[in-house]
């Protein structure tokens, strides 16, 4: 049955897989974009801290998603064709999955915390991306580029989960619907076999990481990656929480600590193994911000710490 429910996954989750295999292939890492003293909370602390969705640098991203979904889905061609086939696949499915994905949409748009990431190449080790120094950090940004065995890492521990961004509109979310329906299609047999309450609970998920991680096309070089948490739906002990004022807002913040806790299979996650290095952004201070992270990261038992701070020469405007 095990070897079952991971063919079908092939099916229900192929933009998923391709993109962690082209990341664990290519080696690539993530950079966070941030202001420099949410980088240093976050060595300081060695914690990530994830925000509350609504607080995110666009908050209208999630409805982005949603409302994708439910044209799509709520639609006489792509949506009709689709419930159809589920209908055909499982009698009473669709039913089952709208009434258990609504009761879940409150608690998705408003209980759902974040920390985002990009995908980075070796050509941006030096410089950094000069859209997204635009775009995060402010005045004094810096880029924390990090190595992806944390992201990649096949353990629940925190019930947080690390997804690619999808950069779709309305319209081409009705594509989507169209090549997943074909994909269950040709593997019928496969998802009968596995039985309705696991297809109903992969298809949950599935829409769940469409509200999530679904973006305009428009932001489509960020190379986005999301790391989601829902406490709400899946609880973990290793997950704090606390009330901290970000910009003038206090919230509640969710934290992850990087830690190795080789027991549920989640290693490299030490700042020294984390951290491949820091790029200081264009901006007045780089010099000062450049000693105080090399402090950091000594005070982390980073011995090359030096060696792991670049400063970013691109002339921003």
């Amino acid at each position: 049955m095990e070897d079952l429910i991971k063919q079908s996954l092939t099916v229900i989750y192929p933009y998923y897989l391709e993109k962690a295999r082209l990341v664990r292939e290519k080696g690539l890492r993530f950079a966070h974009y941030t202001n420099a003293e949410a980088a240093m909370n976050i060595i300081k602390s060695k914690e990530v801290w994830l925000r509350n969705a609504q607080c995110m640098n666009d908050f209208s991203e999630i409805e982005h998603g949603l409302e994708c979904l439910v044209k799509a889905f709520g639609g006489e061609t792509h949506g009709k064709k689709f419930k159809d086939f589920l209908n055909n696949l499982f009698p009473g499915i669709v039913d089952e999955l709208v009434k258990l994905f609504d009761a879940w949409i409150p608690h998705f748009r408003f209980h759902t915390y974040i920390v985002c990431v990009s995908e980075h190449s070796e050509n941006e080790d030096r410089y950094g991306c000069l859209s997204m120094w635009r775009a995060y950090g402010g005045r004094n940004s810096v880029a924390l580029v990090l190595n992806n065995d944390p992201f990649l890492a096949e353990t629940d521990v925190f019930k947080a989960y690390a997804y690619p961004v999808e950069y779709l509109d309305v319209d081409h979310f009705g594509e989507h619907l169209d090549d997943l329906r074909e994909r269950m299609f040709k593997e019928t047999d496969l998802l009968r076999s596995i039985g309705k309450d696991t297809v109903l609970s992969f298809l949950f998920q599935v829409f769940k990481q469409n509200v999530l991680c679904i973006k305009h096309p428009g932001f489509e070089e960020e190379r986005e990656w999301r790391v989601v948490y829902t406490p709400k739906y899946e609880h973990s002990e290793f997950v704090t929480t606390s009330i901290e004022t970000i910009a003038n807002v206090p919230q509640e913040i969710n934290k992850i600590p990087l830690r190795d806790i080789p027991q549920h299979g989640f290693v490299g996650a030490s700042i020294p193994d984390l951290i491949d290095r820091i790029i200081i952004g264009p901006n007045d201070h780089q010099l000062v911000l450049g000693d105080a992270f090399i402090r950091l990261l000594k005070n982390c038992n980073c011995e090359d710490a030096e060696k792991r701070i670049y400063y970013s020469g691109i002339p921003l405007r």
